[in-house]
């Protein structure tokens, strides 16, 4: 198998193992060793210690048990075999502790992403004073919605961090949160993942360009029809709206 192969399949492992939550080697399974071997040679590729990123979902760590992984886990070469550049650590702690966040802070190398679960401008307030993390991460529907998370981002603009959304939304609320990021200096990245398969996701709104999907080659063109400039297609919804939810309309 070509190395390029290689890692593609380790990203894909991640990835599923982001979204099931079970055990990375029951995810696995017969790839354990594959998976292995991807790792092994991007770290050969390089010939030195790798940076990584992976995202805990702050799920059960404490700051005692985060230190081993920031030696170890941590400098698995995820962003490293796609070479791209290191990316933070996603929620290593509930990012309500900032005390606790600011200690997982200073004793990392990898720069830290935090504020998918925090909402409204005083809830960044105290992490941006502390100097807590080194990226924010606002999940835009939920913080408080494109007004409020653009102040937020401004806020954290006066402490020059960047604001790279939290996103795990339909094409609506991701097409949303690309106008916030447009608008704002400090922009750094996007997330992007569907809960769905991808053509069913993409199935839910009329791309403005005519095309099957608003995502092309990892890039949201934006336009300046009105509101947020998208169209449902409302078959669509209701087709694989949730069973006994039904479609709001």
């Amino acid at each position: 198998m070509r190395r390029s192969e290689q890692r593609r399949a380790a990203v894909i492992a991640l990835y599923q193992h982001d979204l099931t939550g079970r055990p990375l080697i029951e995810t696995l399974g017969a790839n354990a060793s594959l998976f292995t071997r991807a790792l092994a040679h991007a770290a050969a590729d390089r010939e030195q210690e790798l940076d990584g990123t992976i995202d805990r979902h702050a799920h059960g760590w404490s700051v005692q048990r985060i230190q081993p992984l920031e030696r170890s886990i941590m400098r698995v070469a995820l962003i490293e075999m796609l070479h791209a550049d290191a990316a933070p650590a996603e929620e290593p702690i509930p990012a309500e502790n900032v005390d606790a966040l600011r200690q997982v802070r200073a004793r990392s190398r990898t720069p830290i992403c935090v504020g998918e679960n925090l909402y409204l401008r005083w809830g960044f307030r105290e992490l941006l004073q502390q100097q807590a993390a080194d990226v924010i991460m606002p999940d835009v529907p939920k913080c408080g919605g494109l007004a409020e998370s653009k102040k937020i981002a401004n806020l954290a603009e006066i402490y020059y961090l960047p604001f790279a959304p939290h996103l795990v939304s339909t094409p609506l609320g991701t097409m949303a949160t690309a106008h916030v990021c447009a608008a704002v200096p400090n922009f750094l990245v996007l997330e992007w993942h569907a809960l769905e398969e991808r053509e069913i996701w993409d199935s839910y709104v009329f791309a403005p360009d005519g095309t099957g999907s608003i995502v092309k080659d990892g890039h949201i063109a934006l336009t300046d029809k009105p509101g947020i400039g998208l169209e449902l297609n409302m078959e669509n919804v209701r087709k694989h709206a949730a069973p006994g939810f039904g479609v709001f309309e």
